[in-house]
């Protein structure tokens, strides 16, 4: 069952990521498309969200369909370091380095905002 449930939220995270990517794949600044810091840090905002407020007696359930399905294949450091080389590899070195700080930043500060406000 809990191979099914990973599978399950895995696959939704993974169609979400690409669909969500491609919308904020078309807001450029500068010569860095967003979709990936955008994925990640709304992946960080659902983590900190539901941190607070998951009843510890469906864990079994909602771990590995939200947790480590969902979540896991929404959010994706993979692509984050693909994106980062290939800008370090065109030259970009600025881009590049403030790429990862921000990505850091933001998701750090989507994580804190979810938990924040399931608190409200």
């Amino acid at each position: 069952m809990k191979i099914l449930l990973i599978c399950l939220g895995g696959s939704l995270g993974a169609v979400s990521r690409y669909y969500i990517s491609s919308v904020f794949n078309k807001i450029v600044i500068g010569h860095l498309s967003i979709g990936i810091l955008s994925v990640n840090f709304i992946g960080c905002f659902i983590l900190g969200l539901l941190i607070n407020n998951l009843d510890p007696k469906y864990e079994e359930i909602y771990n590995p369909l939200l947790l480590i399905g969902f979540l896991g294949s929404f959010t994706t450091f993979s692509a984050f370091s693909k994106e980062t080389l290939d800008l370090l590899s065109s030259g970009n070195t600025i881009l590049a380095v403030t790429y990862v700080f921000s990505s850091v930043f933001m998701c750090l500060l989507g994580t804190y905002l979810g938990m924040v406000i399931s608190k409200i």
